[in-house]
C-alpha cells in the first residue's frame, strides 16, 4: 500500500521529548525503537461508508485544526497530559471543555481508550456515557476525544462515547443508524477502506519495537523466530501477521520497487492482546520478547511504568 511521507515537525519533536523523559525518568529496562524496515502510518477518523454529512464535518475540524497549528498543540499536551510524570498548563487559547449537555441529537463515538495521546483515561477528558463501564463512569481526554467534542458541537450534538475493544471498533461504527465516527489511532490502509470512508490524515506515527534495552531490534525483520506481542486488529498486529504468512507483508513506494518483509521462522509467534497494559505486563514476565505498536503510545506506555 502507498503511504503518505508527512509527520509534522512538532509531532516529531513531541516523539523526542516524551522519549528524553522516559528515559530521564529512570526507565532503564525497556526502550521504544523504530521499525526501520517500515514506512509511516498516516490516521484518519473512521466514517460509515457513503457518509458524507459526516466527513464533511470531521474534514471542516481536522483541516482547520491541521492548516493553523491547533492539531500540534493537543498533540503536545495530550502527549504530556498522558505521562503521569508531567503536569502540563494548556496553551493560552486551547480548547478543552465542550459543554454538549443541551443539545438533544446525539453523535457516537467508538473508541478503545488505551492508546495515549489519541485517547486514555483520565479526569479532565470527557465522560464514559454509554453505561458499559463496569465500575460505574469514568472520563476519557485525547486528541481523537477533542476533535469528537468539536465535531459534535458543530453539528448541535451530545457526544456519546464507546469504549469497546479496538477489534470492534469498526463493526460497531458499521451497525450505528444515526451520526457515528471511529476514533482511536485508525491507520487508513486498504483493508479498512473496504469496510469504511476515512477523512483527511490528522496525524502519523512510526511503527516501534519495545522490547529490553539490551535487544538489538530495529527492524520488523528482526522479530523472526520471537514471540510478538501486540494489540487485537491494531497495525501492528495486522502488519506482523500478514509477514508471517508465505506472501508476506509487502508496501509499496512511489518510484521505487515494492517491498515484501516476511517472518518465516517456524518459532515467530504473534501473540494478541486486548489493551497495550496487557502485553506490557507480558513482556515483563518474559510471557513475549517484544511489542510491536505505534511510537508514540509506546513511549508513554515506557514512561508510566
Amino acid at each position: 500500500m502507498k503511504k503518505t511521507i508527512l509527520i509534522p515537525i512538532a509531532l516529531t519533536m513531541a516523539a523526542v521529548c516524551i522519549f528524553a523523559g522516559a528515559c530521564a525518568g529512570g526507565n532503564a529496562n525497556y526502550v521504544s525503537n523504530d521499525a526501520q524496515d517500515l514506512l509511516q502510518e498516516d490516521f484518519g477518523i473512521a466514517l460509515k461508508k457513503g457518509d458524507t454529512e459526516m466527513v464533511a464535518a470531521v474534514n471542516a475540524v481536522v483541516d482547520a485544526w491541521v492548516d493553523d497549528g491547533t492539531m500540534d498543540k493537543y498533540f503536545e499536551y495530550y502527549s504530556d497530559l498522558a505521562d503521569e510524570n508531567s503536569n502540563p498548563t494548556a496553551p493560552t487559547g486551547l480548547k478543552l471543555t465542550w459543554d454538549l449537555d443541551e443539545y438533544t441529537d446525539t453523535l457516537d463515538m467508538y473508541t478503545e481508550s488505551g492508546f495515549a495521546p489519541y485517547e486514555f483515561l483520565n479526569s479532565n477528558g470527557y465522560t464514559v456515557s454509554d453505561g458499559n463501564a463496569e465500575e460505574g463512569a469514568y472520563a476519557v481526554a485525547g486528541l481523537d476525544v477533542a476533535i469528537a467534542c468539536q465535531v459534535a458541537e458543530n453539528l448541535h450534538c451530545k457526544l456519546v462515547i464507546h469504549d469497546v475493544a479496538f477489534d470492534d471498533i469498526i463493526t460497531n461504527l458499521k451497525q450505528n443508524s444515526g451520526k457515528a465516527i471511529a476514533a482511536a489511532g485508525l491507520t487508513i490502509n486498504e483493508e479498512r477502506l473496504q469496510e469504511v470512508d476515512f477523512s483527511n490524515i490528522y496525524s502519523s506515527s512510526t511503527l516501534s519495537i519495545v522490547c529490553a534495552e539490551d535487544a538489538n531490534y530495529h527492524n520488523l525483520k528482526d522479530l523472526d523466530g520471537l514471540k510478538i506481542g501486540v494489540q487485537k486488529g491494531t497495525s501492528g498486529d495486522l502488519i506482523a501477521s500478514a509477514a508471517k504468512t508465505s506472501a508476506g507483508y509487502t508496501y509499496e513506494v512511489e518510484d521505487a520497487p515494492s517491498v515484501t518483509i516476511k517472518l518465516s521462522s517456524s518459532d515467530t509467534e504473534i501473540v494478541t492482546y486486548e489493551t497495550y497494559a496487557a502485553a506490557l505486563a507480558a513482556l515483563q514476565t518474559g510471557k513475549i520478547d517484544v511489542i510491536f505498536m505505534d511510537k508514540v503510545p509506546s513511549l508513554l506506555l515506557l514512561a508510566n511504568i
